[in-house]
């Protein structure tokens, strides 16, 4: 068994985007248990779907490469080391299912020597991987949920039942669950997993208390897809057109800046270098929160929410069940109309005491207490007695 003290061993961190991407929740807690003494191989996941047509032959062409070569290159990138999950589509055909499960388990093999040692880290349920944990048993298993991905994009039809079937399983195998939102954490417990809470964390940056002027910034700052809702943000910026709306982050698919067009006082502006964050956050106003009325936000608590804290900044947001704690220090909208009478109503009560009040709750999610308790609960299922598993590969002779 591995143990919690050095060397912590190897760790294999499976997240659904790659490091670099603009949200960098994943890879800063990737990087955090390098920090720790964990040797940590991120791996880019492959989703439950298959790939676009577009990207069809890219794939097969890297598929082709990593076969030869017998997995992805490996990539240092500064403590951890970057790899990408391959899978050949069609998916579903049972026998090209098979393969990948084979394909997978053989790629995990050369990613982690050490694989009898290892602790495999899972934040999306990818079928053929969780068949291959089944197949290799890692010394633990832990799937940490930050959103609800089965009411994610995508994730209908036979894609759902793909979805939860796989999650199912990785739940039956996991030694623990996380969730970063509380309301999540039902879905698990109801399969009889052992449930902990770790909320997101935050960097505390250096703020300043606001100043509201009399030119009126609403801000969001984070990735543009199509979480927003732009009969919001078109409402808004049509109703006040004294008010400034900045929209600063990478554009991903489902953002059309088409729908914002002919609004003068919208900008679309390039995303923020991550050291830069609290100077921008301290330009606003007020936090714009316009996410839109989809069932994966439900179980959501915008990581936006805690950085527009950190800066002492209030927010007008699309209420869910994980704001109850905080909603004191928010201001609920769901109509293009009830925005437009919040962030009024905002601009008049918002004053210092409300700002420090606002940081406190920042200070009590840093960044470093998150990861404290991430490596705790970690710690504690490296130090539980647990039976032996027997390997299926070496089940099936």
């Amino acid at each position: 068994m591995v143990t919690a003290t050095s060397p912590r061993g190897p760790l294999l961190f499976y997240n659904d985007w790659p490091l670099g991407y603009a949200n960098q929740e994943a890879e800063r807690k990737a990087r955090g248990f390098a920090e720790a003494g964990y040797d940590v191989t991120y791996v880019t996941g492959a989703g439950i779907r298959n790939p676009r047509l577009t990207r069809a032959s890219k794939l097969f062409g890297h598929a082709y490469r990593a076969l030869r070569e017998g997995s992805s290159p490996a990539t240092p990138t500064d403590n951890v080391l970057a790899r990408t999950l391959l899978v050949c589509p069609p998916r579903q055909w049972s026998l090209m299912c098979r393969a990948n499960v084979r394909w997978v388990e053989h790629q995990l093999l050369r990613a982690i020597p050490r694989w009898s040692q290892a602790v495999v880290w899972v934040r999306h349920p990818t079928p053929e991987l969780v068949a291959a944990l089944a197949r290799r048993p890692p010394a633990a298993l832990v799937y940490e949920v930050v959103d609800a991905h089965h009411d994610g994009p995508g994730i209908t039809g036979v894609w759902r039942e793909i979805f939860e079937r796989a999650e199912r399983q990785l739940v039956a195998r996991a030694d623990l669950v996380i969730v970063s939102n509380a309301p999540l954490a039902p879905r698990f417990t109801a399969q009889g997993a052992v449930v902990q809470h770790a909320p997101h964390g935050v960097d505390l940056f250096e703020w300043r208390l606001p100043d509201h002027g009399k030119k009126v910034v609403l801000g969001f700052l984070g990735v543009l897809d199509g979480r927003l809702d732009f009969d919001v943000l078109r409402h808004v910026a049509e109703v006040r057109p004294d008010w400034c709306v900045r929209l600063l982050g990478p554009v991903e698919p489902g953002f059309e800046p088409a729908c914002l067009a002919g609004l003068p006082n919208v900008t679309i502006e390039p995303p923020v270098p991550h050291d830069r964050i609290g100077e921008v956050l301290a330009e606003f106003d007020i936090g714009l929160l316009a996410y839109a009325d989809l069932p994966a936000y439900a179980g959501g608590f915008p990581l936006k929410l805690l950085e527009l804290f950190a800066a002492g900044r209030t927010a007008v947001v699309r209420p869910n069940a994980t704001m109850t704690d905080v909603a004191d220090l928010v201001y609920f909208a769901s109509t293009p109309g009830e925005f437009v009478r919040q962030i009024e109503r905002a601009l008049k009560e918002d004053g210092p005491e409300a700002a420090r009040a606002r940081r406190r709750v920042a200070e009590a999610r840093s960044w470093s207490q998150t990861m404290e308790t991430l490596q705790r609960l970690l710690a504690d299922v490296l130090d539980r007695p647990r039976p032996a598993r027997r390997d299926a590969h070496e089940g099936n002779g």
